[in-house]
């Protein structure tokens, strides 16, 4: 059936001080999109998703998330690690069970007070499907899949009772991404996941993602990793945002046919602008001509100029 749009954002745009990040960015969010996000450094992608987290404000625009939606964000930088052994932190899910017990909560205040068949069917099934996810959360076997993902991610059995403080930088990130995994949040930002783990975690995790109920973006540098679990690419690059519908190398192909068609009808442009410019440079003094190289002159200022784009040399992966 049609998937739900759980975020839409529309018209956005964001300053960094009087520089311009990115502007007019619009795009939606389904339930179950597995969504790239890529662009140079700097471009504003971070900032992005914290945008579509509500955690920054975008200077226009506005970003429509529905009811009750659970989004769960793997920073580039994790905090501090808790006093809390491995095990505990990652099925410490009480965030997601707390919204979910919320949001039970008000469906049973609107239940009461909806005469409309329809609606109390829907609220009904709604219903029906937190009070799976709660039991999912609650279940006996939240311990057993914990445990599951963190072995998946390169922790050794041994490791599940010993302190997250201990741990480095890199490993932080990895109990963080096995807790947010765990959750099953409705949407998973993802932010260069990659970046810590080692190729047998990298590939364990590809499969996960492929088989995880979230919708979710995920910046990466990581290409390989891109092509194999990603279905669409969203790409900031000089202030824009270009949506490609398929994975990385699809992006690339269709990226490199697009440009070639800008760079032949700038071609063109120019092709067109220079004939004009030589008409009315030949006619300028001819009062008969006087016309034509007024509506020429004019022609010249209506023409939109086709824009490159400045950064295009820097694109490496």
């Amino acid at each position: 059936g049609e998937r739900e749009v759980v975020i839409a954002v529309q018209g956005v745009s964001k300053f960094l001080g009087k520089k311009e990040l990115f502007r007019d960015v619009s795009f939606h969010i389904h339930s179950g999109d597995m969504i790239g996000l890529i662009g140079t450094n700097g471009a504003g992608k971070t900032t992005l998703l914290h945008i579509l987290l509500n955690e920054t404000e975008p200077d226009s625009g506005s970003v429509t998330r529905s009811k009750g939606l659970g989004i769960g964000y793997l920073p580039q930088q994790c905090e501090a690690p808790a006093e809390v052994s491995i095990l505990r932190h990652t099925t410490d899910v009480n965030q997601r069970v707390g919204l979910i017990q919320s949001e039970l909560g008000a469906l049973q205040q609107e239940m009461t007070q909806e005469s409309d068949r329809g609606r109390i069917e829907e609220m009904a099934l709604r219903q029906t499907h937190l009070l799976e996810l709660l039991e999912h959360f609650g279940g006996y076997d939240l311990e057993a899949r914990a445990k599951k993902i963190l072995a998946g991610l390169g922790f050794r059995e041994e490791q599940f009772q010993q302190s997250v403080a201990t741990l480095s930088g890199g490993w932080v990130m990895r109990v963080e991404l096995a807790r947010l995994l765990l959750a099953e949040p409705d949407l998973l930002l993802l932010d260069e996941p990659t970046n810590h783990l080692d190729l047998e975690s990298l590939v364990w995790l590809e499969q996960y993602l492929m088989g995880s109920p979230s919708a979710m973006i995920i910046i990466s540098h990581d290409r390989t990793f891109l092509n194999r679990v990603v279905k669409r690419i969203l790409e900031l690059e000089s202030g824009l945002l270009h949506e490609f519908v398929g994975n990385f190398d699809a992006y690339a192909k269709e990226k490199a046919l697009r440009r070639e068609i800008l760079v032949s009808s700038l071609k063109n442009q120019q092709e067109r602008v220079r004939q004009v410019e030589r008409f009315i440079e030949r006619n300028r003094y001819r009062k008969d001509k006087a016309r034509q190289v007024q509506s020429r002159l004019k022609s010249l200022d209506k023409i939109e100029r086709i824009e490159t784009p400045q950064d295009e040399a820097q694109v490496h992966f």
